[in-house]
């Protein structure tokens, strides 16, 4: 089969407690109906921490997942996160993408702290910024890349002056490494499918985002998904990725204290998150707990946000929360008392055409907060480019 923008692609995002499994419809250009929606949950074992412990039984869960959804296609788009993925937005003097590309890759070790060989690399060209308009960013870096470029095609002279006279573009760098990529790969391959896209969950997070929301037009925003064993922070800049960061705690450590707290079941727990109380739990002890467990998470938040700010000279406009963490009842207030900006659960599902015969619309509502990434994902479509 020849691949092409119209090629159905199915979404698979794997994380540490589940598999969501998403495909949509495209009805016209930015315009979606959803087709699948799925999730299988993973054991304890499968994947701790953000590594996968036990690659076939990932496998063998979402092959039953692809059948109970009775997929079709068999070509895949997925992503990644974590520490094997690093990003970071670079300004360079304005050149061609193929000069950028040879002066990225043999400055590599001044961007990125892994091996080129170990890698795969790519960027984005994010904006041109004229020399009457920056004032004094100039950086140790900038200035090794202008020293770096010097030759026939690009001059540079060494003066202060002369650097900030320069027209420069906003680049965005990403690095993944290729045993993670391989490792994605391979189990989508064991379960019967096709990969064609590898992602990465922040631009995934944007695109879901944009089902509902303008975000070039919304300033600085940060998306925060509260996952299972990571909480990822992202900052967007005019509808552009400035910075992202990993949190290496999550909801997991929430369940675990509720768990041990109320002596209950891992079932249980879950309706617990959600705002349904069994007679002998008290409420206002589990609001408790949810804070307790939460701190952490919310004092790097606001530690990480305030350094955007130092750097910047920029505030944070409006927190979206998503994610499985999303879910519990009341963390969007609790986020926002806690960081004093304005907070609210991302639902991109608001942007799709659902059929009422087909999905049980109540329960498409109350999980689509956890389905950002693979709904971000679904949003893809097949090019060479």
């Amino acid at each position: 089969m020849f691949l092409s923008k119209k090629s159905p692609l199915v979404a698979i995002d794997i994380g540490s407690s589940s598999i969501k499994l998403v495909q949509l419809r495209e009805l016209k250009r930015g315009k979606y109906e959803l087709a699948h929606f799925g999730i299988m949950p993973l054991t304890e074992e499968c994947i701790v921490e953000g590594l996968i412990k036990k690659p076939e039984l990932v496998a063998e869960a979402l092959n039953k997942l692809i059948k109970t959804e009775k997929i079709q296609s068999n070509y895949a788009v997925s992503s990644v996160a974590g520490e094997s993925v690093f990003t970071k937005k670079i300004k360079v003097p304005v050149m061609s993408k193929e000069e950028l590309s040879k002066r990225i890759t043999n400055n590599t070790q001044n961007y990125i702290p892994f091996d080129i060989d170990d890698v795969a690399l790519d960027f984005e060209i994010l904006s041109t910024i004229r020399a009457d308009e920056e004032e004094g960013f100039k950086t140790t870096e900038q200035v090794n890349f202008l020293h770096d470029s010097q030759d026939n095609d690009v001059q540079v002279e060494s003066s202060d002056d002369s650097i900030k006279m320069r027209d420069f573009m906003e680049v965005l760098l990403v690095a993944v490494k290729k045993n993670t990529i391989n490792e994605r790969s391979n189990i989508l391959k064991a379960a019967g499918l096709k990969p064609v896209i590898i992602d990465l969950d922040v631009f995934a997070l944007m695109n879901a985002a944009r089902l509902t929301k303008d975000l070039s037009s919304m300033g600085n925003v940060a998306l925060v998904d509260l996952g299972d064993s990571f909480t990822h922070i992202n900052i967007i800049q005019g509808g552009a990725v400035h910075c992202a960061l990993d949190i290496p705690i999550g909801g997991g450590y929430l369940t675990n204290v509720l768990m041990s707290k109320f002596k209950v079941p891992f079932e249980q727990i879950l309706a617990i998150k959600r705002g349904k109380f069994s007679s002998d739990i008290k409420e206002d002890e589990v609001i408790e707990a949810i804070l307790e467990a939460h701190k952490k998470v919310l004092k790097e938040v606001k530690k990480y946000f305030e350094y955007f700010i130092i750097l910047s000279n920029h505030q944070i406009e409006r927190v979206f929360l998503c994610g499985g963490g999303s879910m519990i009842r009341g963390i969007d207030g609790f986020f926002n008392d806690y960081l004093k900006i304005p907070v609210e659960t991302l639902d991109p599902m608001q942007g799709i055409k659902v059929n009422p015969k087909k999905f049980n619309q109540s329960l498409i509502n109350e999980m689509s907060s956890l389905y950002g990434v693979a709904l971000g994902l679904a949003t893809r479509r097949f090019d060479y480019i």
